[in-house]
């Protein structure tokens, strides 16, 4: 290997190095947008490493108004066949447009969420996050 390719060869590698680093100082929480209409939710996961968590998830309107009286249902299910879903209990009743809901990482790899939000005037309103969970 001559001595450009080898210069080469150790940028990559340190560049690798401090990918893998950075991604892993983040530690496991991880959030996402999504806007309907008039309305925004953010899925904000607690963590994303195997086992209990909270997930936080937001309900504003088209003003930025936090949505208090919604109920809301979420889903888990891998991205691969042959794994129950993970069905969380129906929440209601937002602080700040703010809803925790509990919610276990039975395994890691690729998660889809689904979160409906139920409003007061009888819209829901479906949208899904892509998670990836270590173990």
């Amino acid at each position: 290997m001559n001595h450009a390719m080898h210069v080469k060869f150790k940028i990559m590698s340190l560049s690798t190095l401090l990918l893998i680093f950075l991604l892993a100082a983040c530690g496991g929480r991880t959030s996402q947008q999504k806007e309907d209409s008039n309305v925004t939710i953010t899925l904000t996961a607690e963590s994303t490493q195997r086992g209990q968590t909270e997930l936080l998830i937001t309900v504003k309107d088209d003003a930025d108004n936090p949505i208090d009286d919604a109920t809301l249902t979420v889903r888990g299910e891998m991205t691969h066949a042959g794994m129950p879903p993970v069905l969380a209990e129906e929440v209601r009743d937002g602080q700040n447009g703010v809803y925790t809901v509990p919610f276990e990482w039975t395994m890691g790899g690729d998660w889809v969420v689904t979160v409906d939000v139920t409003l007061v005037d009888g819209r829901t309103i479906s949208h899904q996050f892509d998670l990836s969970v270590t173990n």
